[in-house]
């Protein structure tokens, strides 16, 4: 899925979950390819990012969790992807 344009950090996207009915959450992007810090991939505390339009995310959950990491995260529609929030009219 092509993007209409590349996801910065601090942009608030859509994700959908990997695990039970797929809910979409919203989400804040935490790391795109401009910001993310090239010696934290050395040392092996962050993971790469596989293209300009993955992600790193803060995914916000209602209930006692709170919130949740998700890492490379491409675009799409799909379990394990993010999207831009709709237009609103």
């Amino acid at each position: 899925m092509a993007v209409d344009r590349l996801p910065m950090t601090c942009d608030i996207v859509r994700y959908r979950g990997k695990h039970g009915f797929h809910a979409v959450r919203a989400a804040v992007v935490t790391a795109d390819v401009h910001t993310l810090d090239p010696a934290n991939v050395r040392a092996g505390t962050v993971p790469a990012l596989d293209s300009p339009e993955h992600v790193h995310l803060l995914v916000f959950t209602p209930g006692a969790r709170g919130s949740f990491w998700e890492f490379n995260v491409p675009p799409g529609d799909g379990p394990g992807t993010w999207h831009w929030p709709p237009e609103r009219s």
